[in-house]
């Protein structure tokens, strides 16, 4: 593959289908593992799959890769609509969101995209590197969601998470050739599943004793 290829609009495109794609493989993951926290056994379980994950040899290899991944799908998604924005002119590019079958979660995926980033950046903060004090990654995480306003803006991020997965799903395999209403429903149904699941969390860890 060349490198004219690789940093021409179709390429960057590719590489964003592929990374966000392999990040959808990583929130299937994430959340199977997270539901662990509501198995109901006081967090044994969750924090045993914490503890196993922390201490697995091949831990830094794979969250390298993965902050790679994602740092790729970042440069390449601001990239492309860098380039989007120079080939149309601005009175085009207006009437293009109301024309031409964008829906709102398309136009905004930009928007959506940076408060993900936020999000993510605030998550890996307090939990990744959160003072668990005398207590352990589970009860840390009770507490988080015991906060009204942390329980609140995780589940509004959970929502825009749903809306940009679900644009994200239908693109990614729709710049790789593939388009078909099984598709779209198939990134419907997994978007808001994983949207769902994760908004759930806080709202039951908020409510338990």
């Amino acid at each position: 593959m060349s490198t004219k290829f690789l940093s021409s609009t179709i390429g960057k495109k590719i590489g964003m289908a592929l990374t966000g794609l392999a990040i959808y493989g990583f929130l299937i993951g994430h959340l199977a593992g997270n539901l662990l926290l509501v198995k109901g056994d006081d967090g044994t379980s969750f924090n045993a799959y914490a503890s196993f994950l922390t201490g697995h040899p091949l831990i830094i290899p794979v969250e390298v890769i993965l902050i790679a991944i994602f740092v790729t799908h970042v440069v390449l998604a601001i990239s492309v609509t860098i380039d989007n924005r120079k080939a149309r002119p601005v009175g085009y590019q207006a009437r293009s969101r109301t024309v031409g079958g964008r829906s709102w979660a398309s136009s905004s995926m930009i928007y959506s995209g940076i408060l993900i980033l936020i999000f993510l950046v605030i998550h890996i903060r307090g939990f990744k590197f959160g003072d668990v004090g005398s207590g352990t990654l589970y009860d840390l995480v009770v507490s988080t969601f015991h906060q009204t306003g942390l329980r609140v803006w995780y589940v509004f991020a959970m929502v825009v998470m749903g809306f940009h997965l679900w644009h994200a799903f239908q693109s990614a395999f729709q710049t790789l050739g593939l388009k078909s209403p099984a598709i779209r429903v198939a990134g419907l149904a997994l978007s808001v599943a994983l949207a769902a699941g994760f908004a759930f969390l806080p709202l039951y860890l908020g409510s338990s004793m």
